[in-house]
């Protein structure tokens, strides 16, 4: 199941079911800042998680989508924490 969010919003959505996709390339690009703000490379990240090189770089790109999962995954190795925010 992909669903498409609106990229306005799409940083501030999180939904309990890991099936739900996120795609945005939004998203991607708040990741691509955290990552050089904490001096996190993509290979150091797909690396260290186990997260597809491939699919990391594409959503990297806006191109693919990637799970509620990964993202709590990519979110916990970056010190980070995801959560709700009201729009």
């Amino acid at each position: 199941m992909s669903t498409k969010i609106n990229p306005y919003t799409a940083n501030r959505l999180l939904d309990n079911s890991t099936s739900i996709n996120y795609h945005t390339p939004m998203m991607g690009n708040r990741l691509k800042n955290i990552m050089e703000q904490e001096k996190v490379t993509a290979y150091r990240l797909w690396k260290d998680i186990g997260i597809d090189q491939g699919q990391l770089s594409r959503f990297l790109h806006g191109e693919e989508s990637i799970s509620l999962k990964k993202l709590e995954q990519i979110a916990d190795y970056l010190g980070y924490d995801l959560k709700l925010v009201k729009r």
